[in-house]
């Protein structure tokens, strides 16, 4: 009988043995686990600062007048050394992108149409852009009101006013994600300019607008900045910054930044993104 139950007591011991090793490889895993996931936090903020490095490099650069490097201000993609990480910027001043509060019908149906929407369907969303942003209740003659809103039973009305931001496309019928995520990179609301200045405009803008010359636009050409090349990064940009992190990691920002000779307030920030609308794309031996 006492030999039963010390076989009984070394079988319980060797039990209690195994479910230890058990709840030690569990804990030990788990241990690991959450290592593994603080250091990628570590990475992705780590990465976060050098992106917002590499964009206040490039403002300090623009407002610099002993600056012997002229930033691109066209969207073409250019390294940054930060320490001994390269960061990929891009910056495009707003007058090569088309304003919602100041583009007319006919840009707009070049917006559209880089855009790939047919013809049929770019009467409706131009004009519902346009009864979006004026400051009346008269619907345009393809657009939508605040009465039509209500009748299709949307939680909103128009705005009657500009566009804040470009995300309020979304609220505009026939506006799904996808047709926003092609428009976001080409629109902005914050040059004010019913122009657009091709010399600054993406590739499928200048395809699109400069054709059939519409809506204005105009190669950059004399005045002060001709005059003086500094004066061409002074106004409001669109800044993209991309790190890539450990592990595949991405860390990616938009800023929209004016900048001028002002003493007081060279430097005024409109809107800061993460992640940005537009993503860039890796440059040569570049990764992620």
């Amino acid at each position: 009988m006492k030999r039963r139950q010390q076989g009984m007591a070394l079988i319980v011991v060797l039990w209690l043995i195994v479910l230890l090793s058990v709840m030690a490889a569990g804990h030990s895993k788990n241990v690991h686990t959450d290592t593994q996931l603080a250091s990628r936090q570590v990475q992705v903020a780590q990465a976060r600062g050098l992106a917002e490095a590499g964009i206040n490099h490039v403002i300090l650069e623009m407002l610099a007048d002993d600056s012997t490097y002229e930033i691109p201000i066209d969207g073409t993609a250019f390294p940054v050394q930060v320490y001994d990480t390269q960061v990929t910027l891009a910056v495009r001043k707003t007058d090569g992108l088309v304003d919602l509060n100041a583009a007319g019908p006919d840009l707009l149906d070049a917006l559209l149409e880089a855009c790939g929407v047919e013809d049929g369907r770019r009467p409706q969303l131009i004009d519902a852009i346009l009864d979006w942003r004026d400051g009346d209740d008269l619907t345009h003659l393809n657009g939508i009101e605040d009465k039509d809103y209500l009748a299709a039973g949307l939680p909103w009305t128009s705005r009657d006013d500009s566009f804040e931001a470009i995300d309020e496309l979304k609220y505009l019928p026939g506006v799904d994600q996808g047709l926003f995520e092609r428009m976001a990179p080409l629109v902005t609301v914050h040059s004010g300019s019913a122009r657009l200045d091709l010399a600054n405009a993406p590739p499928i803008l200048v395809a699109t607008v400069g054709r059939d010359e519409i809506g204005g636009a105009t190669l950059r050409s004399g005045g002060a900045a001709a005059a003086n090349p500094r004066n061409r990064q002074l106004g409001t940009f669109h800044i993209y910054a991309s790190v890539a992190a450990g592990s595949g990691t991405v860390a990616s920002i938009e800023a929209v930044v004016s900048t001028s000779r002002s003493a007081g307030k060279p430097v005024t920030i409109h809107e800061w993104r993460e992640p940005p609308r537009q993503v860039l794309p890796p440059l040569a031996g570049v990764g992620g």
